[in-house]
């Protein structure tokens, strides 16, 4: 190779690396801030040019022509910036709302200043472009096919940014991974999982797989859960338990509304599909537990049992009333929570243990609804453990909590005796278990005894005066009610049960 070539890819060489250093400390710089360093920068070279030339400094000439081509690439660099902002941020980006990659953008700059680099080398130090193509070819190669995997990446980022079949922020999965978008540059895209780990995939191997985006066109997307019912129970009985379930849990859309379908004849059970809309994927693993949590308290409440197969190698040595011993000890327990009562105070002890005979035991989880507002009832709930809260919604819509129950508290007393429909919702705030006595379950008792009626008026009426002064003494956007009078609770308690 002459002499001569080799020192013009030398100055080549100094000369892109030169500039790059330049552009690598302008990188953190504002758009506006480049453009003036680039500038400054250039006119400096402008001034060194002055200055050398009137000197008599030995290798003059090369030293000029070093300069001159920094002050060209320099102002070459300082139009092209200027160029970006005008064309790319405001024209397109702010004036016709369409987003440009950067990748694109990049490319573009590369492209203009390799040009001008070429220029100067031809201009400047008077470099043959055709003889340093043509011995640069083999060169060419051979760097070619070591950054063979690199270019593609290349070419396969800027072919992603230009489709964007996602953004920065999007949820999606590709190559078996699934996470959120964090970063989209040259060569790789950024994900972090739901273990908050950042997984890098070379943008080549995304270009060639399937990929799932959970946030575009919109973020609703159906999810399904599978839960098992046994034979016994209607699918009917089974769908409207689990629709009431998860009608109101939180994270599922009301539109589209849940459905339940038959899935298959399962070796033990009934396998229903469960399906439910979310917007929020990135809380899946929280809505999905909160709907399957759900779904398993309302099944039990409802006594639809959930079989699995199991195989108990464990031998229990158990009376042969233990099973008796266990349903008489829960009805004692009952027992107790209802004869603490205020409002079945009248009532004799052998009418609580009927009550207690027939009375529901129900568990249910955080968040969920034991009553709502307007509701048509005709039950009462004593609370055995946990907590729930009172909410009462105004005319406006507004919902004010209005009290805090706990264990051994209770409420439904109006809907029991007169059928009145919830005059508030009542929220599960923790994992609470309550006993409910129904209409069916008071009945059998007035059927017996319709004197303690006139008894019942009075601790109803004493109750719902309590409660009054309680709500009067709270927020002053909830009215207090009128408790009504003793021989219209009569009237209506009579009316009620056909007494």
């Amino acid at each position: 190779m002459p002499e001569w070539l080799l020192l013009h890819i030398l100055e080549a060489i100094g000369l892109g690396l030169g500039t790059g250093v330049v552009l690598w400390a302008l990188r953190g710089f504002a758009p506006v801030r480049r453009v003036r360093a680039s500038v400054w920068l250039a006119a400096v070279m402008g001034g060194l040019y002055l200055i050398v030339s009137g000197s008599s400094l030995p290798y003059e000439t090369t030293v000029l022509q070093i300069i001159t081509a920094a002050g060209i690439m320099l102002g070459a660099n300082a139009a092209l910036l200027a160029f970006d902002m005008f064309l790319w941020d405001f024209v397109i980006e702010r004036r016709r709302q369409a987003a440009v990659p950067r990748l694109l953008v990049d490319l573009f700059n590369f492209a203009v200043l390799a040009v001008v680099a070429l220029a100067v080398l031809n201009r400047v130090f008077g470099v043959d472009l055709s003889t340093l193509v043509v011995t640069s070819t083999v060169v060419s190669a051979v760097v070619g096919l070591a950054l063979q995997d690199m270019l593609g990446n290349v070419v396969a980022g800027l072919a992603l940014q230009l489709e964007r079949p996602f953004s920065v922020g999007d949820w999606v999965q590709v190559s078996g991974e699934e996470g959120q978008v964090m970063q989209m540059n040259w060569r790789t895209l950024t994900i972090r999982t739901r273990d908050n780990h950042h997984v890098l995939l070379p943008n080549g191997t995304i270009a060639k797989q399937p990929i799932i985006n959970y946030s575009r066109p919109t973020p609703l997307q159906k999810i399904h859960a599978s839960v098992s019912v046994a034979y016994s129970h209607p699918p009917g009985e089974v769908r409207e338990s689990i629709l009431r379930a998860i009608g109101d849990a939180d994270g599922v859309c009301r539109e589209p509304p849940p459905e339940v379908l038959v899935s298959s004849f399962g070796e033990y059970a009934l396998v229903y599909d469960v399906r439910f809309w979310i917007t929020d994927y990135s809380r899946l693993p929280q809505i999905a537990d909160s709907v399957l949590a759900r779904i398993w308290y309302a099944l039990r409440r409802d006594g639809l049992t959930i079989p699995f197969p199991t195989r108990d190698v464990n031998l229990h040595t158990l009376t042969e009333d233990h099973e008796t011993q266990a349903q008489q000890q829960s009805r004692r327990e009952v027992y107790r929570e209802l004869r603490a009562l205020a409002v079945f105070k009248p009532l004799a002890d052998n009418q609580i243990e009927q009550l207690a005979q027939s009375a529901k035991i129900q568990r249910y989880t955080l968040g969920e609804v034991l009553v709502r507002q307007g509701d048509t009832a005709q039950s009462l709930y004593t609370i055995q453990s946990g907590r729930v809260r009172v909410d009462v919604r105004n005319e406006s819509g507004r919902v004010t909590t209005v009290a805090t129950l706990g264990s051994d508290d209770f409420f439904g007393e109006m809907s029991l005796l007169t059928g009145e429909p919830r005059s508030a919702s009542v929220i599960a705030e923790t994992e609470t278990e309550v006993v409910v006595v129904d209409k069916s379950d008071f009945a059998v008792v007035l059927e017996s005894d319709s004197g303690i009626v006139e008894a019942l008026s009075m601790a109803l009426e004493e109750r719902m005066r309590t409660l009054a002064q309680q709500i009067g003494a709270g927020p002053s956007e909830v009215p207090a009610p009128q408790p009504p009078q003793r021989a219209a609770l009569i009237q209506r308690i009579r009316g009620f049960f056909g007494v």
